[in-house]
């Protein structure tokens, strides 16, 4: 049985349950409009906005996690899982949002490959649904091994990486 509301962690990176307690310091990071400028919600830095985001988050049931960069101990953004299938035997994995300052390090690739390494205990497939005009998140699913399968209502790709091709 898969347990989606957990703590993940690795030298690196904490992935902890997403509590009201995080959502100062989250928007401290998300009120920052350069990290939602390629997103199809480009305004989700504003304050009443975002609070419409974190509340998706601590409301899913599929958990959402805080990300703690484990050598300085401070919250660097947060992720998720989310849309279990359990008929297809894949989950999806995004809203996912980091510090610019973390941008081109192996941040991204550490916390992605916790989440995975955990999920694909338990399924097959991991879907990342990237909005088409989304640059940096596509290139950095696609380092991971991210395949583009389809153009949904042609705003967002999605992206498939399948357990059996994870190298991790």
């Amino acid at each position: 049985m898969i347990e989606f509301k957990i703590t993940l962690e690795n030298n690196y990176v904490s992935l902890v349950q997403t509590s009201e307690d995080h959502f100062q310091e989250l928007y401290q990071i998300g009120s920052n409009p350069v990290i939602w400028e390629q997103h199809p919600n480009q305004d989700r830095w504003k304050k009443n906005n975002f609070r419409k985001y974190f509340d998706g988050g601590i409301n899913n049931s599929e958990g959402c996690f805080t990300i703690i960069d484990k050598k300085i101990n401070k919250i660097i953004g947060n992720t998720r899982f989310y849309s279990f299938d359990e008929n297809n035997q894949s989950v999806k994995i995004g809203y996912t949002f980091i510090s610019n300052e973390y941008w081109g390090t192996e941040m991204n690739y550490q916390i992605k490959k916790l989440m995975m390494d955990y999920i694909f205990q338990f399924l097959d497939k991991v879907y990342f649904e990237i909005g088409k005009n989304n640059f940096r998140s596509q290139k950095s699913i696609e380092k991971l091994g991210g395949k583009k399968v389809k153009l949904q209502k042609k705003e967002n790709y999605l992206y498939l990486i399948d357990k059996s091709k994870w190298k991790g």
